[in-house]
């Protein structure tokens, strides 16, 4: 199921209980300041939260995510970004169909997905390749990131 309040209190769940892979990715962005960097990005934009079950079988926050829209509110380019908490582990399988269905529905508002991904996340590297996403050419040139990170994209004809 997705939410689309802006909870600050399921993201802040999901921050605190990030997958490692995650934390490492927002570690290299941040640095140690980097659920406080996170939390203020997070929340000065539009955010999805996908509810899930823990190991409990009780409904939480298992992942927050969204598309930043550039250049304009009507721009067919969109950076799309997902953080998830160790509870994914519960929803894989509902969680892939949920974000499926998502980036599905965004496909014909965008004809540019992107983002970049930490070289060492390959979990969202293999989902992200799932849902269409190429990790073949070289970055664009105005798109300023670190070494560690791998840049991905999607276009829709």
């Amino acid at each position: 199921m997705i939410k689309n309040d802006k909870n600050i209190n399921d993201v802040i769940f999901v921050l605190d209980n990030l997958r490692n892979e995650d934390i490492l990715e927002l570690q290299a962005l941040w640095g140690n300041d980097w659920k406080q960097s996170a939390l203020d990005n997070i929340i000065k934009h539009d955010f999805l939260t996908l509810i899930g079950k823990n190991d409990k079988n009780l409904d939480i926050p298992i992942a927050v995510g969204g598309f930043a829209e550039l250049f304009e509110k009507n721009a067919s380019i969109a950076c799309v970004w997902l953080l998830t908490s160790s509870f994914i582990s519960y929803n894989k399988k509902s969680c892939f169909n949920q974000i499926k269905k998502t980036i599905k529905q965004a496909e014909s508002k965008y004809f540019v997905m992107y983002n970049y991904i930490y070289k060492s996340n390959f979990q969202a590297k293999k989902w992200l390749k799932n849902l269409g996403f190429c990790f073949d050419k070289p970055k664009p040139d105005n798109i300023i990131f670190d070494e560690n990170f791998e840049f991905f994209y999607k276009i829709n004809y």
